[in-house]
């Protein structure tokens, strides 16, 4: 099972990317994660990827997608979730792509939708682990307190970029850039909205409800569904 989750920022992609990854052991491929992971390795595309953004920019699309199919790759079989990739509607096709010339298939794409007004709320909320970058909220905070669930560092820091400002910024970039990505998996038939203004155990409830029925499916056909056709 591969999936897609797709939301503007303060979402709770990254809250319901880790709930989902453990539910039902899938990898999880973030963004920040390929990326520092290229780095750490200290590969050529690892040292390009530091001093782009020790520059202050944003890797390529061609740079994303190389990693994101060195990473998929090396997985073999096992089923992924995908959370800031696709950002663009350049990179979903040419995930598509990816995907196809490995034989294997996207299967659902979740959009957690919620308004503006409560993105800005959250985004104001929220704190990060200073060493591994795992994101938390008042509602959504570490098992144990002040010890994070991920790597048990104990610094959490705001991001510069969550602070309103810069909030409204990143939303208008979102629905510049990820938003018409929307009506590219909803005319394939793989597009599923979620209620994301729900509190965090109720949008996962919708989420593993979605889920299992493509499971079922899946394992009685030996075809894979749509998120549409259940």
């Amino acid at each position: 099972m591969n999936i897609v989750l797709l939301g503007p920022p303060g979402s709770g992609k990254g809250t319901q990317a880790r709930l989902i990854q453990e539910r039902y052991n899938l990898a999880l491929i973030g963004t920040g994660d390929i990326l520092r992971e290229e780095i750490k390795k200290g590969s050529s595309l690892g040292r390009e990827i530091k001093d782009i953004m020790e520059e202050g920019r944003y890797p390529s699309d061609d740079i994303i997608l190389a990693i994101f199919e060195k990473r998929l790759k090396g997985l073999k079989e096992k089923g992924t979730i995908l959370d800031g990739v696709p950002r663009t509607l350049n990179q979903a096709k040419k995930v598509d792509e990816i995907f196809a010339r490995l034989g294997r298939k996207l299967d659902a794409v979740i959009h957690l939708a919620v308004n503006d007004e409560e993105l800005v709320k959250r985004l104001s909320h929220r704190f990060l682990c200073r060493t591994c970058g795992t994101p938390y909220t008042n509602e959504f905070s570490t098992k144990i307190e002040g010890v994070c669930d991920k790597c048990s560092g104990r610094e959490f820091i705001r991001r510069l970029d969550d602070e309103p400002d810069a909030i409204k910024t990143r939303l208008e970039v979102y629905n510049e850039q990820t938003k018409p990505l929307l009506g590219y998996y909803s005319a394939t038939n793989r597009l599923t909205v979620v209620d994301g203004m729900k509190p965090v155990k109720d949008v996962t409830a919708q989420i593993e409800s979605l889920l299992g029925k493509l499971q079922v499916l899946t394992s009685n056909s030996g075809c894979l569904y749509s998120a549409q056709d259940i």
